[in-house]
């Protein structure tokens, strides 16, 4: 039962169909009342009693809500029908007359649903039609007589007329309401055309200025060239009074512009506006992607600044748009219009906030290029760092390797000297033995002969006596240098070779 609600051109209108549910009740009216005064002749007064209550119900039903309009589209025909065929089977002469009744089932339909409807409703009624002249004639045959009373049907006849003037003037201004909507929605299309052209016109520039920036790869003329190159892009793509770019200070206290064009005049010197003067657009500045005052002066955003800085410069209208550094505001772009007030469209924001982002990707670009070449820089430090540990590593190496070589012979060296040291040492301690027991034999032969001497003067002179002294001290002098040259040369001396030197040498003295 689609068909019952739909259309296939939505034309409709809620005042015309609630005019149309007037025009019904109206109709439903005149025939009871007509039936109270003047018999009709064609149904009885409880079928126009009904039919009016009905029609009244559907009106106010209609007009409660939006909602309920729907529900009453299909009701209308309905009850038309419904009404008809009613009559006719009360009152089967009415026969030839119901026919002239039944064209305002499918022209209500038209006007209440749509075409669709329409075609469905012709078809029931059509259907209805032809089951009713089954009836006729099986209740009355070939033919019916026929009474024709003249107030009943000239009355008739003028509410028939009645309601067809009044669905004509109904379906009259449903077109009209289609005409009218028609020639808005063309305007409306011709409206977004131009405004779409209008974008795209903008677009097409904005895309053609961006592309001109990239290009021009103006963070290697400075950041200065490149805060010029985007204040004419905005200038030119918005047509704006005046547009400045600020930067915060070290510590953020305050926002100083960095350069204007005003009205195609660039202006660098520097102005500046305290952070603790305007605590509210600051917030807004920190906290917003952007902030649209067509009413600057007055705006929540941006009153603060209209004593000391928008009523000195006539400025109407705001679009400032934050510049951003790793997630912190660095500066803004402000866009000011002067001679009128203006209502910033989605696109003048977009435009702004995009140049902001333009700005934030260059500096972060200048930011990684100084870094990259710190790290080029140090990376070149630590190329020639590792050169020079790698040439101290094979110093080191090369030392080491000595030092090995070093620590190898020097422990050689030790044993050698130590063992040359255990040698001299016994030597020493044989030559003390020696010293002490040995040489003491002719060394007290010289003193014993010494002291002879000594005490009686007179043994000075005996021959045999200086002879055994002078014996003695040669052969205590033998025994001295054999024993010291035996040291020198490092042969190993032991008491047995000291004990035959002095036994070879007393023997010697003894054969002299």
């Amino acid at each position: 039962m689609r068909g019952l609600h739909l259309t296939d051109y939505k034309i409709q209108s809620k005042a015309v169909y609630r005019s149309l549910l007037l025009g019904h009740t109206a109709i439903a009216f005149l025939l009871l009342l007509t039936d109270i005064f003047v018999d009709l002749k064609s149904g009885p007064l409880w079928l126009y009693s009904g039919y009016f209550v009905l029609c009244c119900t559907a009106t106010i039903h209609g007009y409660r809500s939006d909602e309920q309009i729907k529900s009453t589209r299909a009701l209308t025909p309905f009850l038309i029908l419904v009404m008809i065929e009613l009559t006719f089977f009360n009152y089967p002469a009415s026969y030839n007359t119901i026919v002239f009744w039944m064209c305002f089932v499918p022209l209500v339909a038209l006007i209440a649903q749509g075409i669709r409807a329409s075609q469905l409703w012709v078809v029931i009624v059509f259907l209805s039609y032809v089951g009713n002249s089954f009836y006729i004639h099986w209740i009355a045959g070939e033919a019916y007589a026929i009474e024709v009373y003249i107030i009943p049907t000239a009355i008739g006849g003028i509410i028939f007329f009645s309601g067809l003037l009044i669905s004509i003037y109904v379906l009259y201004n449903l077109l009209g309401y289609a005409y009218k909507s028609s020639v808005e929605k063309n305007e409306e299309l011709i409206a977004l055309k131009n405004n779409l052209q209008a974008k795209t016109t903008i677009l097409e520039d904005y895309h053609a200025a961006m592309m001109d920036l990239t290009r021009k790869n103006l963070e290697k003329k400075g950041n200065t060239v490149m805060i010029e190159e985007v204040c004419q892009v905005l200038n030119r793509l918005l047509n704006l009074s005046r547009v400045s770019i600020w930067f915060y200070n070290l510590d953020k206290t305050k926002l100083q512009r960095q350069f204007l064009l005003d009205n195609g005049k660039v202006y660098r010197e520097e102005v500046s506006l305290a952070v603790i003067d305007s605590p509210k657009y600051f917030y807004a500045l920190e906290h917003k992607p952007f902030i649209t005052a067509p009413l600057a002066q007055t705006h929540e955003d941006t009153s603060e600044l209209t004593k000391g800085y928008l009523k000195p410069h006539n400025i109407k209208s705001m679009l400032d748009c934050p510049i951003y550094e790793d997630r912190s505001v660095i500066g803004v772009i402000c866009c000011e219009n002067k001679k009128y007030v203006r209502n910033w469209s989605a696109e003048d924001a977009l435009i702004v906030q995009s140049l902001g982002d333009y700005l934030s990707t260059q500096y972060k670009n200048e930011q990684i290029l100084q870094l990259m070449n710190q790290l080029k820089t140090q990376n070149i430090a630590l190329h020639e760092q590792r050169d020079e540990i790698s040439s101290m590593n094979k110093e080191l190496h090369t030392l080491n390797q000595k030092l090995i070589e070093t620590n190898g012979s020097l422990e050689s060296t030790v044993t050698q000297r130590t063992q040359e040291l255990i040698t001299q040492n016994n030597q020493l301690k044989e030559y003390a033995f020696v010293n002490s027991h040995m040489l003491r034999a002719p060394l007290s032969n010289i003193l014993g002969l010494s002291n002879l001497i000594k005490l009686n003067p007179a043994f000075s002179k005996d021959p045999e006596l200086i002879h055994a002294l002078y014996q003695s001290t040669k052969n205590l002098d033998e025994i001295v240098r054999k024993i010291s040259a035996t040291l020198e040369d490092g042969s190993n001396l032991t008491r047995k070779d000291i004990d035959y030197i002095i036994n070879e040498q007393f023997k010697k003295s003894d054969t002299d």
